[in-house]
């Protein structure tokens, strides 16, 4: 990580003390200030209970806990799978997947930027949530800065994670409540 990244994940933790209710983060060279909203809680909720279901322990299952990526600012995914056995301080390698939720429309943070750094990095499984659109979609098969591999989920169908431990992770999206 760089002097200038160092710096802004500074100032991004001391925001966080000063701000409550934002996700704050260092998001290409900026510090991102993210409103969680009901719509982004109960959706986290419904997913890690999804996980928990299809037989994830709930020791491989973080929320909004850093995960650390050498030479880049570090990432907070909405939920995390990890790898069993997985410890602090957890890296890119004992992801298996990770799940943003759109926090405001047309957002390049999820759609675009964390993309090309889970895909670099090879995080397997990339699913995005967007309440705005009412749709999930799962990225796979990470290659170079891009996945190779994109499904589109309308909210109502069940989104199927092949994690690459052998575990599957169903995820119905019945009832996702979507944000106007």
């Amino acid at each position: 990580m760089s002097v200038q990244d160092d710096i802004l994940w500074q100032a991004a933790e001391r925001a966080a003390a000063q701000f409550e209710g934002f996700k704050i983060e260092v998001v290409g060279g900026h510090i991102v200030m993210t409103p969680q909203s009901d719509v982004q809680s109960w959706t986290i909720r419904r997913v890690q209970n999804a996980a928990e279901a299809s037989g994830i322990a709930e020791e491989r299952l973080l929320s909004d806990v850093l995960i650390q990526f050498p030479g880049e600012p570090p990432r907070v995914p909405d939920v995390t799978i990890l790898e069993d056995g997985a410890k602090e301080p957890y890296s890119y390698d004992d992801v298996l997947a990770a799940v943003e939720i759109v926090s405001t429309e047309n957002d390049d943070n999820d759609y675009v930027i964390k993309v090309r750094q889970y895909a670099r990095f090879g995080v397997p499984i990339y699913l995005i949530i967007d309440p705005f659109l009412g749709q999930c979609t799962l990225l796979t098969r990470p290659k170079g800065d891009r996945y190779a591999s994109r499904t589109e989920y309308s909210y109502g169908e069940t989104v199927t994670l092949h994690l690459t431990d052998g575990s599957t992770v169903d995820i119905p999206t019945d009832k996702f409540k979507r944000k106007s």
